[in-house]
């Protein structure tokens, strides 16, 4: 009888907590911080409000300009906020979940008239720069823009290329070429420094991969830039991904934990001690494919690949001092490829092995001295190796004959201090010390050959920026920014300049203009060749330079919807070239390695076109981002002709858009769809010589008038949808892309079959699905 009425006493409690559960609202918790947007002080007082809920839900921020809201329902809401002698900010449609807290970091302008003067006449949204120096050919993006844009993997680049004058060539990799330029020139920076190529499966001197390292669990908003950076960018031509970690959660623990195609995936995140405001937050990844083919069970064919990393980023901030961060990103990656090739008309079984190994991790101070002035100072060390090797089977057993180990590691320091000196003048200036160290080993264990080079040179950096706004609807950015390479001792002046002018309310132009330069791959300055029986480096070579121009125009057709267009020139110019019998050869047409042959410094190239971005941003449950560009991309080697780079494909355009539904009982759930649909012009070749080619027994193009010819037209339809699922305090999604689904054969490269006689087409693999199971609490 006791045991009984114990049974029933149970079952009465698991009932009624599974409905009270259900009964239970599903509500977060939303907070975060009002800051100005150029010192970075805390705005007491300002007023913030969720104007989706009804009655709306206000509160001001305390004397430090934090907000806190409880029991937000879930959902998409619209966040408003005010101060007395600031432009309104306006937050759209950001999505409340059950599983994780909402902590936003908010900036606000300040308006340059006096305060009884002040007509707010705009409102700052998402979209704009979170590097408030960056005028023109800039924009932000966030964590949920990478994840939520169709077939992006989580993927910062592949997400790039909804956006103007950003082209791909590849449906497997994720290398993007700006605006014609070659992807070398692309800049990655991480919470202030340079980190090294942040993609798996990477080659040296590559600025692509396979799969992102970096986790949409650890990115907050970050910046993108395509031309005409501000003054603080350096060692960058065509473009930068200015990436900034968020904070953990300094309250409470929450995890994630993600199972996917790509890969295997926890995240944890939370406060060190309850009750202070130091936190941590970590996410490690494993490959998927790594661990089902690590059973015997191949997926992929003769070819395995794997990868794992890691992200972390530790805040401990003092009552005195400023606040310390330790934050980093590292990965593996790995491929083997067995084949079967002949010699001598003997068949025999090789294996080749790659691999790219990368990290980078750093310590940060920041400090205020006043409401107005603000330093930071990073340290950090990184570096990247690339790994190959040739094995033979012999006896059962592969056999090592040659190997290959190429390594970049670097040490750098790097300091900025911003002041704002008044509502109209704020100044900006920093320094930036590279130690840079190449290291090459190469054996060959049937000739017993082996080879070792280390060599070390370093790269400084400056600037100096000032912000000035005549008034609220005209804006001048100026700056100058200084580069010595200690290596040939060279240095290189580069003045920067961007302005801004609101004409109307719905009209604004921008122009910015300025000098910028890029150092090539190490190993190009450093590695040791053999010309006329010299042995020679490429040590005297400077850094590649371009002059960049751009202007613009945005019009607002309505609250929610805006016209972008934007007209660009570039000049590039010290571009190395050969100098012996290549008179075709640039670096302006590489996109990875190093080079071992004499250069010199006389290449030019030039890169022009017009950009359309038509960007409707999240609201009524749908966006659309549309953009159109026309380009040409060109460059001139030692034969003095100007002809087509690589990379010059002609045309982009893409259309990018999604749509949310709120669905269940309550509304509470989510589901959503999202397309994208890409296409440009090919990537470009040089012609075959097809009677040379049988002569000679190899491959012989013409480089007379440079890359006339052009692969196939680059189409892709991607599609996405997702589920959400609300729970109590926890949520899980359920998400399924489709790369390319149309499975059109996209065009990877061509090879000349010399039997045949004929050019034969390689192809992309075709249709590509992802599928991903995530669950927050």
């Amino acid at each position: 009888m006791i045991i009984r009425n114990k049974f029933i006493f149970a079952f009465l409690c698991f009932w009624v907590c599974i409905n009270s559960a259900r009964a239970q609202e599903l509500v977060q918790t939303v907070r975060g911080r009002v800051i100005d947007a150029e010192s970075r002080a805390g705005l007491p007082g300002a007023t913030v409000a969720i104007t989706t809920l009804n009655p709306v839900a206000g509160t001001a921020t305390d004397i430090d300009g934090y907000f806190r809201f409880e029991k937000i329902p879930v959902g998409r809401h619209d966040i408003k906020v005010n101060y007395m002698g600031y432009k309104e900010q306006f937050l759209s449609q950001v999505l409340v979940g059950s599983g994780k807290e909402i902590v936003l970091e908010i900036m606000l302008e300040e308006t340059v008239k006096k305060l009884e003067e002040v007509v707010i006449s705009g409102t700052s949204e998402n979209g704009e720069a979170v590097n408030e120096m960056a005028v023109i050919s800039a924009r932000s993006f966030s964590v949920e823009q990478t994840g939520k844009f169709a077939a992006t993997g989580d993927d910062p680049a592949r997400m790039a290329l909804s956006f103007a004058g950003v082209s791909t060539q590849d449906d497997l990799f994720n290398e993007i070429v700006i605006r014609g330029n070659s992807p070398r020139g692309l800049l990655w920076k991480l919470e202030g420094v340079e980190i090294p190529n942040p993609n798996h499966l990477s080659q040296e001197g590559g600025n692509g991969g396979a799969v992102s390292m970096l986790s949409n669990n650890v990115l907050g908003a970050s910046d993108f830039l395509t031309g005409a950076f501000p003054a603080e960018y350096g060692n960058a031509s065509s473009g930068v991904f200015d990436l900034r970690m968020k904070k953990g959660n300094n309250e409470k623990r929450e995890y994630a934990i993600q199972l996917g195609t790509l890969g295997l995936e926890a995240a944890v995140e939370g406060p060190f001690v309850k009750g202070k405001k130091s936190s941590y937050l970590i996410n490690y990844r494993y490959s998927t494919l790594a661990v089902i083919e690590a059973t015997g069970y191949k997926i992929t064919g003769d070819i395995r690949i794997g990868f794992q990393d890691i992200n972390y980023n530790f805040f401990f901030p003092t009552k005195k001092a400023g606040a310390f961060t330790v934050f980093g990103v590292g990965g593996l990656s790995w491929s083997k490829l067995d084949d079967q090739n002949t010699y001598n008309k003997i068949p025999y079984n090789e294996r080749n092995l790659s691999g790219y190994n990368m990290g980078a991790t750093g310590l940060t101070h920041t400090f205020s001295f006043n409401d107005k002035t603000w330093i930071k100072t990073v340290v950090s060390a990184s570096g990247y190796q690339v790994s190959n090797s040739w094995n033979v089977e012999e006896n059962g057993q592969y056999k090592e004959y040659w190997k290959q180990n190429v390594s970049n590691y670097y040490y750098r320091a790097a300091t900025q201090i911003n002041s704002k000196l008044n509502a109209k003048n704020s100044l900006r200036g920093g320094a930036l010390f590279n130690v840079l160290n190449f290291l090459k080993l190469e054996e060959n264990v049937y000739w017993q050959t082996q080879y070792r080079y280390l060599g070390t040179t370093s790269f400084t950096q400056a600037y100096l920026q000032w912000k000035h706004r005549f008034t609220e609807q005209l804006s001048l950015v100026s700056g100058m920014h200084f580069s010595y390479f200690a290596l040939n001792k060279s240095a290189y002046p580069e003045p920067r300049l961007g302005l801004t002018w609101q004409a109307a309310p719905r009209h604004m132009f921008s122009i910015g203009a300025g000098l910028h330069s890029r150092l090539e791959p190490l190993g190009t300055y450093l590695i040791p060749f053999t010309y006329k029986k010299d042995t020679l480096t490429n040590s005297h070579l400077t850094l590649t330079r371009a002059f960049h121009a751009v202007a613009g125009h945005t019009t607002k057709l309505s609250k929610t919807l805006t016209l972008k267009t934007e007209i660009y020139f570039q000049y590039l110019f010290n571009v190395p070239i050969d100098v012996k019998g290549k008179k075709y050869y640039s670096t302006i047409n590489e996109d990875d390695s190093y080079q071992s042959e004499l250069l010199q410094n006389n290449g030019h190239g030039k890169n022009y076109g017009i950009e359309l971005t038509l960007d409707k941003r999240l609201a009524g449950k749908w966006y659309l981002l549309s953009t159109v560009s026309l380009y040409e991309s060109l460059y001139m080697g030692r034969n003095g002709v100007w002809g087509s780079t690589r990379f010059n494909g002609n045309f982009i355009t893409n259309l990018t858009a999604g749509k949310d539904f709120a669905v269940g009982k309550k509304k509470n759930d989510l589901f959503s769809v999202n397309m994208r649909l890409f296409w440009a012009g090919g990537r470009r070749y040089a012609p075959y010589d097809i009677e040379q080619s049988i002569e000679d027994g190899d491959e012989v193009r013409i480089y007379k008038n440079g890359y006339t010819d052009r692969a196939s037209n680059f189409f892709r339809l991607d599609a996405g949808i997702s589920f959400r699922k609300n729970k109590p305090r926890w949520a899980w999604i359920i998400k399924l892309d489709i790369q390319n689904v149309t499975n059109r054969p996209n065009e990877v490269t061509r090879r000349l079959d010399i039997d045949k006689q004929e050019v034969r087409t390689i192809s992309h693999l075709g249709m590509l699905p992802a599928l991903k199971y995530r669950v927050e609490f």
